[in-house]
């Protein structure tokens, strides 16, 4: 399958690329295991989930999907450019490339952010002007050879996030929620009014985009790794007053656990509603999170932070034991 005649296709002598098919997924889920084994990324995709989320909302895999193959068929790269369909604040297009660790140094990654780079360009100029437009991409703080490409393509540092660790076996508080809330572990039939607490929750953080159903449902709730019994909600009221104060969504990412030889659980998505803060909710749902970690054989705790975080996210994950363990910074170009 072609790619896209409206901006240049990738040349470089020995290799070829294409639209990405979803027969390829097994063989790029294979080099992305070798590259967060080369980088420590300690990431992976697992390959179900790379298979359901294919036809992502945000990324037409036909026109915004890019493997380089070497003349034997190898899958050696990859290029994806995701765009909000329907952002309220900024347009960004996401850029997400990687090059198998053993091809790297030969033009593979320069290409290929080209392509991206074109491509999210065309994308975020099909919108009619209004929002801010910028492409995005980001690495690890350690990733050299990674941060100078960005670098000579015109990119610059716009944020820092942390990824923290907690070890398990250090005393964990017992902290109860407040007086009138109950703690329950994640419950279906709220998974729509979990979306709207969460796009109210994070609505001022920096970069934050509400989400629509069909991403919540697809990228947390339908993740493989999703553990609904590790999960908990933090309810006020009963019956159909019920309303929700705040929620721990985890994970474990069996996967990545055994390539990393560590057992740890992962808080994806920790959040209060304005409504209930400063009362120690996030604390409490935070402890039962570790205190079931723990409870399921799990060692460590981890999550991400962005390090500008307002509402003291920070200082809280500090304050009960979690240290950073890497940084990442996210890049960013405007788009005239």
């Amino acid at each position: 399958m072609a790619l896209d005649p409206t901006f240049s296709t990738p040349v470089l002598p020995g290799y070829s690329f294409r639209t990405a098919l979803s027969e390829d997924l097994p063989a790029i889920h294979e080099m992305m295991e070798r590259v967060a084994e080369v980088d420590r990324t300690g990431f992976v995709d697992t390959l179900e989930d790379m298979t359901n989320q294919f036809n992502d909302p945000w990324s037409d895999p036909e026109k915004d999907y890019i493997v380089g193959l070497t003349d034997s068929g190898q899958v050696v790269g990859i290029g994806r450019v995701f765009v909000n369909p329907t952002p309220r604040r900024e347009r960004n297009a996401f850029l997400a490339g990687e090059v198998h660790p053993e091809y790297r140094g030969r033009g593979l990654g320069e290409l290929i952010l080209n392509w991206m780079e074109a491509n999210g360009r065309q994308r975020l100029l099909e919108f009619s002007p209004g929002l801010p437009r910028s492409l995005r991409t980001s690495c690890h703080d350690y990733l050299s050879d990674r941060i100078s490409l960005f670098e000579r393509h015109g990119f610059s540092p716009v944020r820092n996030t942390y990824r923290m660790r907690r070890d398990l076996s250090q005393p964990i508080p017992e902290q109860a929620l407040p007086d009138g809330l109950t703690l329950c572990n994640y419950r279906p039939e709220l998974d729509r009014a979990l979306m709207e607490a969460c796009n109210e929750a994070f609505q001022d953080h920096w970069g934050f985009e509400p989400t629509s159903y069909e991403d919540w449902h697809m990228f947390m709730i339908q993740a493989l790794t999703f553990r609904p019994d590790l999960s908990y909600l933090a309810l006020d009221g009963e019956g159909s007053n019920t309303q929700i104060a705040g929620f721990s969504l985890n994970y474990v990412r069996e996967e990545d656990n055994r390539r990393q030889g560590i057992a740890e659980g992962w808080i994806a998505s920790l959040c209060t509603r304005q409504a209930w803060r400063k009362r120690g909710v996030a604390t409490a749902l935070l402890c039962a999170s570790m205190r079931a970690f723990k409870k399921a054989g799990l060692d460590y705790a981890a999550l991400g932070v962005d390090t500008e975080n307002t509402t003291g996210a920070l200082r809280l994950y500090e304050r009960l034991g979690f240290t950073a363990i890497k940084r990442s910074i996210i890049f960013a170009k405007p788009v005239d």
